[in-house]
């Protein structure tokens, strides 16, 4: 097992930086005065692959930056690596490595565009030689007539927040302030609105991927499992040689008389292949019921260790709640991470049951707690036979990444008739999306569609101390909020008691800027306070004394909020991107009304709702009519 490096992640105060026999703590197995810098891991994933620093890297006229001409440069480029390593500015915090590598790829260009500019002190740069610089980052090193991203530009420019802040410690750095007045954020030209944030999984094909995974760990998991010792077995048992196709045609044999003998089963694994394809999926599906239904990053999924699911009393009735103990490692300084604990429901605990039977052969053959162990390369079925200790290690982030891909291959994932990349960044964005819709209305059908007997436990699952998932939920909120409004005050008819209000009190937007005013507005709408709720059957532009769902100062009763309820309540409004909803509310009432076995009293209830989809669907417009009248 490997060695914990809590101890080294001290700060940097009271390390000989310069001291050429010393090894500072961020450094493994390299020293200061060496070309090459290995930066100690500080966490489990990053063990293997450890990030290195070369500073021998080549300048504008040809010769090495570790040559003696550039020995004052390369020293304070060093001790200004050494003291982003040991501080962030915005939290005081170690920076992690890949982190540190970032800063050391602007640090890089820089040091070449000084050489090539005569520079031989980043105390020689002023202000026209900064932004001369910053001109140089905003061209796209592969064509000249394209520009870099605001957001690589930024990431550039934070570099010399450091040369100016730290310049007394480096002994050299910026005399003057890079960005007075303003930040390095707006310096690279990043405005409100301009930044394109990570996507999450659309409803359409987030609905099919959990059905799948779903369907993998409970009901698929135990044949695959079942199948993976009797592939051991056989292979176990086989006199000959290693990686030889004998015991391979034994174990595919094998395979299928245990499908002979086994009833009931949907898909059989018959082949050695297939099942190697089959515990990739596998993997695959554990990894997206863990991030879609509890919501932790992929780092932190991929730390988990066996046992790591607790039965905890969740109320004050007693009620048992089952919680995910892990590590949380953002902005976290500490090689295993902050404790953390997410509330998980029985599904994303089955898929811990389904990777600690995975893992256990090899667990038990490192001595190792962690669930994510693999082979690091060629897997095969042969991960599973002759395995050696040193080979195996916990799965990374791109390999993941590269199941996900295979898997939502494998569904024939598509959207706006695109097929639909996964990646392992979505399902955390995705649950933020659920949890972030302030009526929680969405909660009802994502517990039906998972199989929990009542939406608490769904809503258990959101409910937690993680900081910046809550963070990422509001910042949901927001962009909802925002884009309703606009849409609202955008939309050429509107349904519903508030709908007329609107649309009768908001302002003109014309012109070539309609587009920026229109967000403009909604913006300053939303930052008034008024509370806005999204759910799919339309908006409630709340205000407490007209709450036909009784709610209070805060917002709407999500245990009142229904559909009949928001339609005769004074603060709904639907739009056209409703009109799917509400016609199909229309043709399901249609339906029933057909049913003669249903007694009287439910009829006019149905009748009823019938009666406001179509109210709705009418103020909406002529064509609308037209459709619910066919309908």
């Amino acid at each position: 097992m490997q060695p914990r490096r809590s101890s080294a992640l001290r700060t940097s105060a009271g390390t000989t930086l310069g001291t050429s026999d010393d090894r500072p703590w961020f450094l493994k197995n390299s020293r200061w005065e060496d070309s090459t810098w290995i930066l100690a891991p500080t966490n489990a994933l990053e063990e293997r692959l450890p990030v290195r620093l070369h500073w021998d890297f080549s300048v504008e006229d040809g010769c090495s930056f570790t040559d003696a001409r550039h020995a004052p440069l390369l020293q304070t480029s060093k001790r200004l690596i050494a003291l982003i390593r040991g501080r962030s500015l915005y939290t005081g915090l170690p920076l992690r490595p890949s982190s540190v590598l970032n800063f050391f790829h602007t640090l890089r260009l820089l040091v070449r565009w000084m050489d090539l500019e005569g520079l031989r002190r980043f105390a020689d740069l002023d202000r026209p030689a900064l932004l001369q610089f910053q001109h140089r980052l905003s061209v796209s090193p592969t064509s000249r007539h394209s520009t870099r991203a605001a957001s690589t530009v930024q990431r550039h420019l934070a570099l010399f927040n450091y040369l100016y802040r730290c310049r007394a410690e480096l002994g050299d750095g910026l005399s003057f302030d890079p960005f007075p007045g303003s930040n390095h954020h707006e310096a690279a030209g990043a405005r409100e609105g301009l930044r394109r944030p990570w996507p999450y999984t659309p409803d359409t094909v987030s609905v099919v991927l959990l059905q799948a995974a779903v369907k993998i760990v409970t009901h698929d998991a135990a044949h695959v499992l079942q199948a993976r010792e009797t592939y051991r077995r056989v292979m176990a048992s086989a006199a000959a040689p290693p990686h030889s196709s004998a015991p391979v045609g034994r174990a595919t044999r094998a395979l299928r008389r245990a499908r002979e003998g086994t009833s009931g089963v949907e898909r059989p694994v018959t082949s050695v292949s297939e099942l190697v394809r089959r515990i990739d999926m596998l993997y695959a599906a554990c990894f997206v019921v863990l991030s879609y239904m509890v919501g932790p990053r992929v780092s932190e999924i991929l730390h988990l260790h066996a046992g790591c699911v607790r039965r905890l009393v969740g109320d004050a009735a007693g009620a048992p709640v089952s919680v995910i103990v892990g590590s949380i490692f953002k902005r976290q300084p500490g090689y295993d991470g902050c404790p953390h604990e997410w509330v998980a429901p029985p599904v994303a605990v089955q898929a811990i049951s389904v990777l600690e039977a995975l893992s256990e052969p090899h667990r038990a053959l490192t001595a190792r707690p962690e669930l994510w162990l693999r082979l690091r390369r060629g897997n095969g079925a042969w991960e599973w036979h002759e395995v050696q200790p040193e080979l195996l290690e916990i799965a990374s982030a791109p390999r993941v990444s590269h199941l996900l891909r295979r898997f939502g291959a494998a569904l024939g994932l598509s959207h706006l008739d695109k097929p639909w990349r996964l990646t392992t960044h979505q399902g955390r964005k995705t649950f933020a999306r659920f949890a972030a819709l302030r009526d929680r209305s969405c909660l009802f059908a994502l517990a039906q569609h998972l199989g929990h007997r009542e939406r608490a436990q769904t809503d258990h699952g959101y409910v937690g101390s993680d900081y910046r998932l809550n963070q990422e939920i509001d910042a949901e909120i927001l962009n909802q909020s925002v884009a309703a409004w606009e849409h609202m005050l955008a939309a050429p008819g509107l349904g519903g008691r508030a709908g007329a209000e609107i649309v009768a009190k908001r302002p003109r937007f014309r012109g070539s800027r309609m587009k920026q005013d229109l967000r403009s507005y909604a913006r300053l709408l939303v930052d008034a306070g008024l509370v806005l709720g999204v759910c799919d059957w339309g908006y409630c532009v709340y205000r407490e004394e007209h709450s036909a769902c009784l709610g209070n100062a805060t917002g709407p009763n999500p245990a009142r909020r229904e559909p009949s309820t928001c339609a005769r309540c004074q603060n709904f409004v639907v739009s056209a991107q409703h009109r799917p909803y509400w016609l199909e509310q229309v043709r399901r009432s249609e339906r029933l009304l057909n049913e003669p076995a249903l007694p009287l009293q439910t009829l006019r209830i149905v009748r009823a709702r019938m009666n406001e989809a179509r109210g709705l669907l009418r103020a909406l417009g002529s064509d609308t009519a037209e459709e619910t009248d066919h309908a």
